[in-house]
């Protein structure tokens, strides 16, 4: 009788055990591995989208108290800090007109600009006299982002900005960062 090469049943049945045993050990890594970089991502979107709203503070911030050609025209605070209202006055010669404009009836073409800590996100205005009123614009969608901690400090010519924000749709995603801004004018 000829041998015949092959594999028999117990063979077949352990290899294909063996094979169960890794495919569920991978897919339980796949699973595990899609989770955290799930969760990598919205920390990353939430990063992104705090330092975009950074950067516009920092740049109002940094411009605070110039006044092209003639800085002895300043007549009001450059920068004004409520921290009772968590609200931020910044004034600035923003079209070189060799003065800090304020215009009534159209604000938009003033030199003034404000941002508040405001129902858990910063709102922005220009050309707003004080931190009351409406049509502010939210610098973060309050749909997504929560702020839950803002302020500004100074400390002599420098700012201490800190924000603190989590993610509405997974509040375990969280961030907070701490910047220094330089103020580039002197006041």
């Amino acid at each position: 009788m000829l041998k015949q090469n092959g594999f028999s049943l117990f063979e077949i049945l352990l290899s294909m055990a063996f094979s169960s045993l890794i495919f569920i050990g991978i897919t339980s890594f796949y699973s595990k591995l899609q989770a955290i970089l799930l969760e990598k991502n919205l920390h990353i979107h939430l990063e992104k989208n705090i330092h975009q709203g950074l950067v516009s503070i920092a740049k109002d911030l940094k411009r605070a108290g110039f006044i092209a050609n003639q800085p002895e025209k300043m007549k009001k605070l450059a920068i004004e800090i409520n921290t009772l209202a968590n609200c931020y006055i910044f004034r600035y010669d923003s079209e070189i007109r060799n003065d800090w404009v304020y215009n009534r009836l159209n604000p938009t073409n003033s030199d003034i600009f404000v941002y508040r800590f405001y129902k858990n996100n910063l709102e922005y205005k220009v050309g707003a006299a004080n931190c009351e009123g409406s049509n502010w614009e939210k610098i973060f969608d309050p749909h997504d982002i929560k702020i839950t901690q803002f302020s500004i400090k100074q400390q002599n010519n420098y700012f201490v900005i800190n924000i603190a924000a989590q993610l509405k749709k997974n509040k375990k995603i969280i961030y907070q960062t701490v910047t220094i801004i330089k103020n580039e004018n002197p006041f």
